[in-house]
């Protein structure tokens, strides 16, 4: 039973790896200074030709112990356009996308 148990975590970590990528929390707790003063972005922003020039400037993060859960602010930039006059909004979808800093 234990090395049934065995292989399949093994098998799971190896898709979990394959996918790629890391939450926004995991990138950020990665990072100097948590992140802040840099730009980051969904994989789904970066790409989408559509959404070009769209990203976070990272501006005050409160991550949670293991650095893979948390909360982050940041000015939203949508298509080169600031959004909500330029005000901290909350990042959504930190665990739902990958994400990457944005070189943009």
């Amino acid at each position: 039973m234990n090395v049934v148990c065995r292989l399949f975590s093994t098998q799971a970590e190896s898709t979990a790896t394959k996918k790629g990528g890391k939450n926004l929390y995991q990138v950020l707790g990665s990072l100097a200074n948590q992140g802040v003063g840099l730009r980051v972005a969904p994989n789904k922003f970066l790409h989408n030709p559509g959404l070009y020039n769209s990203y976070y400037e990272v501006t005050k993060v409160q991550l949670k112990a293991g650095t893979t859960h948390g909360r982050a602010w940041g000015v939203q930039v949508l298509k080169g356009r600031t959004m909500a006059d330029g005000k901290p909004v909350e990042i959504r979808g930190g665990l739902k996308w990958k994400w990457n800093i944005s070189q943009q």
